[in-house]
């Protein structure tokens, strides 16, 4: 998905790092709970475009009211992820892959910069974070790999030491799946090779290998999920 520099809100990286998301392990208001629960399904392909969002069945699936499910619906409607109709009809838009092309170009940018940054400033204790956290991430297996994969990237982007640049990150992260490495297992021996890379150039501190190290890392994730959602676009459905 710290203790910055910078006083704010914990720095969240675009990587997930956390469960399949369910009606009742989500933190937050129900409405908040409603829109991470819809959001993980409409971005994993779970929910494909043009799918109707029954109102009355979400509101019975979180027990509440219509009017919490309408005001999910409702904030997703403002990442461009949902359409809500006269009569509160509502539909999945999604992401186009097109779309998921464009955010990961962004990510891999803005994370590319923080890798860079951090080789140039992080503090020794920082270093040694990052070392322990990269050491296991290269042997770890299913869930472990995942939130050391959060982890691993979390502490790169705390030492890059910059709150502007932590905030663009956690905009991009709101349409990458928790579910990424679920839907698309072909990315981990590839995320091996590169955190290796990624290690070695921030323990060298060699800013600019780190930097088109992440570029890298990033720009590959978002072409294999692009490349899913245009089979799910083909076949009308999800693709598992």
């Amino acid at each position: 998905m710290s203790e910055p520099a910078a006083a704010g809100p914990e720095p969240i990286n675009p990587w997930p790092g956390g469960p399949r998301l369910s009606a009742h392990d989500v933190s937050g208001t129900v409405r908040d709970r409603i829109a991470s629960v819809l959001r993980e399904q409409i971005l994993s392909g779970e929910l494909v475009r043009g799918a109707r969002i029954d109102f009355d069945e979400l509101a019975a699936q979180f027990r509440t009211s219509r009017t919490p499910v309408r005001e999910a619906v409702l904030k997703l409607s403002h990442d461009g992820l949902t359409h809500i109709a006269p009569r509160s009809r509502a539909t999945v838009i999604g992401l186009t892959p097109q779309d998921v092309r464009d955010n990961f170009a962004v990510m891999a940018v803005l994370s590319g910069v923080a890798a860079q940054w951090a080789s140039q400033r992080m503090s020794d204790d920082d270093r040694d974070r990052i070392a322990a956290i990269g050491h296991r991430l290269v042997e770890a297996e299913g869930a472990e790999l995942v939130q050391l994969n959060w982890s691993f990237h979390r502490e790169i982007n705390r030492a890059c030491g910059s709150t502007p640049l932590l905030n663009q990150l956690r905009n991009s992260g709101h349409l990458v799946p928790q579910t990424f490495f679920s839907i698309l297992p072909q990315q981990i021996s590839c995320s091996r090779v590169e955190h290796e890379e990624l290690l070695q150039a921030l323990l060298d501190r060699d800013s600019e290998r780190a930097r088109a190290v992440t570029e890298r890392h990033f720009l590959n994730a978002g072409s294999l999920l692009s490349s899913r959602l245009e089979a799910m676009m083909e076949t009308g459905a999800s693709v598992s």
